[in-house]
């Protein structure tokens, strides 16, 4: 099992990339399958869809932008992946 707090980018695959400013993400197995959710907070415009998120770690994944809510202090998006 892995989790992470902290920043990351978004990359989407046209390209274009986001800063997150907070992301927490936790990845867990459930009957041999990997997956992954989290919730993601940027002071900039995100995209629902497919994205790539990489980490100041180094770690990277293919993820799902889904639920984009747009809101004064910025943007939350929920995502997952497998």
């Amino acid at each position: 099992m892995f989790s992470y707090s902290g920043p990351a980018r978004l990359i989407y695959p046209d390209g274009t990339m986001a800063e997150l400013n907070r992301v927490d993400v936790i990845e867990t197995v459930t009957d041999g399958l990997w997956q992954m959710s989290g919730a993601a907070t940027s002071a900039e415009t995100l995209n629902a869809g497919e994205a790539r998120i990489k980490l100041p770690t180094g770690g990277e994944a293919d993820v799902v932008v889904a639920n984009v809510r747009p809101g004064a202090a910025g943007t939350s998006v929920t995502l997952l992946g497998s």
